[in-house]
């Protein structure tokens, strides 16, 4: 990180040159090497310099001696960045503690979910311990996109389809829950962090909209519950060259019960994000962590807002940024020339698929778990980034199925020789963007030929959404409830309606086909120049 001089407890001022205000008291301490990780700072340990300390909006680094201070109000965080070579203490859950909470009047009293007790006044000292960790440029994280369980048997769903197929898979460094951690229920924050932290990594959360208090008056005090639980909701981390600068990018609307939400940054976020980013070199990798995707048009994001982030990022070589929330896998690309991106290198926004798919619904299957599949035809699961130096590589992985399990071939089962011109072969390759190439051949018939990509929905997931619908038409629930008791459970719940998918090829193999069982190949090309491939077979019968 870029040195900066300091001498011993001078306050930094931040980019914006405002001094401590009236209400205002200076928190101060050090950052230490805890010898024994009992917490506390003996007299023999050493305070560690050059870490940064943040109350969300200030930034300063400890002096040669590992000590700070920093001007708080009486609604504030303190909390140290994770530095390179160092990591912060966990809990019984996991989750990283690098935080101190100074709130001496709690949280309001209309709360349906409780917040932070009232914490009292500052201590003399605010100390955070330290542990050497053994620095790596190659590392793999793993990124879950909403949980959002409404039933602690949900939960169990996510254990069960997801957290048993990871354990013991020792390669991954830590885990981040990109929001929805839950979904509404806060007190289901406790139950889930339980099944995650069975994962042995430390493990990171973004703030969702169905994370936030929605009794909050105002948007500053909506993620009261949440940091009760895991700290601020706009922090930073390091690890390599890689600085990962998670935002709360939920702006609740400040009425009392609204539910009511855009995506966007508060002037108070944007300056933490804008005096953190003068910290980092420049040739390292920039990773912004949010619920809410930026989007090229439209204000589900706010424009405005996405447009400050980019010029923060203007002189950065590597960025990357993730989201989850709309349940669908998505690659975006933000262009020079159509976007508010000011790079001839395209940004990249990767909107991670989710773990509960559609909500935890779907018919279940013979391990009582539900289909779930996410709307554009993308199987639930997690993703895979893989960093080596400032360079990464992102994958999807398919809860229950095997590593390859990368695509889903749509074609009929059978068809009639030269019945007809049209015979579409429809691929949904699952972690596939813009960057992607396809193609298919009829083994021993047909060379290699392209495919088109598409923006359509994808063919299964309609049949999956006709059968719900057919469900509904014929009132399956009445008609089995003439037969069963009033208690009668159906096999699943209801999917939601198809999404275009951005990740699907096509192409028209026709019907000039030989009678016979043919193979049809598909490769597959992926951002990074890997190559996948998958097969199905089509009965062709004489006409």
């Amino acid at each position: 990180m870029k040195a900066l001089f300091i001498s011993t407890l001078i306050l930094i001022l931040s980019a914006t040159g405002h001094a401590q205000q009236p209400d205002q008291n200076i928190a101060k301490g050090f950052v230490f090497h805890d010898t024994n990780e009992n917490g506390i700072m003996e007299k023999t340990e050493r305070g560690i310099p050059e870490v940064v300390v943040s109350n969300g909006v200030d930034i300063v680094l400890t002096n040669e001696n590992g000590a700070y201070n920093i001007p708080v109000s009486n609604d504030a965080t303190i909390f140290i960045v994770k530095p390179r070579d160092w990591m912060t203490p966990v809990n019984d859950d996991n989750l990283p503690q690098f935080y101190y909470l100074h709130k001496p009047n709690g949280y309001p009293e209309n709360f349906t979910y409780k917040g932070v007790e009232p914490t009292g006044d500052l201590p003399e000292e605010i100390n955070f311990p330290l542990y050497p960790e053994k620095s790596s440029e190659n590392y793999k994280m793993v990124v879950f996109g909403d949980p959002q369980p409404y039933s602690i048997e949900m939960i169990d769903f996510l254990a069960d389809d997801i957290i048993s197929e990871l354990i013991g898979k020792h390669e991954l460094k830590f885990g981040v829950t990109m929001g929805d951690i839950v979904g509404d229920n806060l007190t289901f924050f406790s139950p889930l962090n339980q099944a995650v932290a069975k994962l042995g990594i430390p493990w990171y959360n973004v703030l969702g909209n169905h994370d936030i208090n929605y009794m909050a008056p105002t948007d500053e005090l909506s993620d009261e519950t949440f940091e009760s639980v895991y700290g601020p909701a706009t922090y930073a981390f390091v690890y390599g060259d890689v600085h990962f600068i998670v935002v709360d990018n939920v702006i609740h609307e400040s009425v009392v019960g609204s539910r009511k939400y855009v995506g966007g940054l508060r002037p108070d976020q944007f300056e933490f994000v804008s005096n953190y980013l003068q910290m980092v070199p420049k040739n390292h990798l920039v990773v912004l962590n949010m619920h809410i995707p930026l989007v090229e048009h439209g204000e589900s994001f706010r424009q405005s807002d996405q447009k400050k982030l980019f010029d923060l990022l203007k002189d950065f070589t590597h960025t990357l940024s993730i989201s989850a929330h709309t349940h669908v896998h998505h690659h975006k690309f933000f262009h020079q020339d159509s976007t508010d991106w000011q790079q001839s290198k395209p940004h990249h926004h990767f909107n991670v698929g989710t773990t509960s798919g559609s909500w935890w619904n779907g018919m279940r299957n013979e391990v009582d778990i539900p289909h779930t599949m996410m709307r554009d035809g993308t199987p639930n699961g997690y993703a895979f980034i893989s960093f080596n130096g400032t360079d990464y590589i992102i994958d999807w992985k398919v809860a229950g199925s095997p590593a390859n399990h990368q695509m889903n071939i749509h074609l009929p089962r059978g068809i009639v020789a030269n019945s007809t011109d049209t015979v579409l072969l429809n691929v949904n390759f699952f972690n596939g963007s813009e960057q992607s190439e396809l193609a298919y051949r009829i083994k021993g018939i047909s060379e290699w030929t392209p495919m088109n990509k598409v923006e359509k929905f994808d063919p299964y997931y309609v049949k999956i959404n006709q059968r719900w619908k057919q469900f509904a038409e014929i009132d399956l629930a009445r008609t089995w409830k003439d037969h069963f008791d009033d208690d009668i459970v159906l096999p699943g719940t209801p999917m939601p309606a198809p999404r275009p998918s951005t990740h699907l090829w096509e192409a028209n193999i026709g019907s000039n086909l030989t009678a016979g069982r043919h193979i049809i190949e598909v490769r597959a090309k992926d951002r990074y120049g890997r190559v996948f491939t998958d097969y199905a077979t089509l009965r062709v019968v004489k006409k």
